[in-house]
C-alpha cells in the first residue's frame, strides 16, 4: 500500500519531467503545471474544478489515514516493544529496590535486555 511519501515522490517525478520538457524554473514549476493541466482539461472537456475538489478530498482522506495509523516496519515495531518492556523492567527494578527484592527485579531486567538486544540486531539486519 503506498504511503503519502510514495505519492509525493511520484508527483515530484512528474514535476521534474514537466520541468525537463519545458525548462520551467523551480519556483514556477508547480503553478505552471497546474495552469497547463487546466488547459488540458479545457481541451479534453474535463471539469478541472470538480477534479480539484475530488483531489482535495482524496488528499484529506490519505492524510487522515496515514496520520491515524503509524505504519512502521515489523522490526521497528519489535524494537519499540522491546524498549517498552525494557522501560517497564527498569521501573520494576526501582520499585523492587524500594521493597527489598532487588535480585528478582535484576533477573527480570537481564532477561528483557536479551530481548532488547535481539530486537536491535533485527533492526540492524543481524540475526535475532
Amino acid at each position: 500500500m503506498p504511503t503519502n511519501l510514495d505519492r509525493a515522490d511520484w508527483a515530484a517525478s512528474a514535476l521534474r519531467h514537466f520541468q525537463s520538457t519545458n525548462g520551467t524554473e523551480h519556483d514556477d514549476a508547480l503553478p505552471d503545471l497546474l495552469c497547463d493541466l487546466m488547459h488540458c482539461a479545457d481541451a479534453r472537456n474535463y471539469d478541472f474544478d470538480a477534479a480539484l475538489h475530488t483531489a482535495r478530498m482524496h488528499y484529506q482522506a490519505e492524510c487522515e489515514d496515514e496520520n491515524s495509523t503509524v505504519r512502521l516496519p515489523q522490526a521497528v515495531r519489535d524494537l519499540v516493544d522491546a524498549f517498552e518492556l525494557q522501560t517497564e523492567r527498569a521501573r520494576a527494578v526501582i520499585d523492587s529496590w524500594e521493597q527489598g527484592d532487588l535480585a528478582g527485579a535484576v533477573h527480570g531486567l537481564e532477561m528483557s535486555l536479551d530481548d532488547s538486544l535481539a530486537a536491535v540486531a533485527k533492526v540492524k539486519g543481524g540475526a535475532a
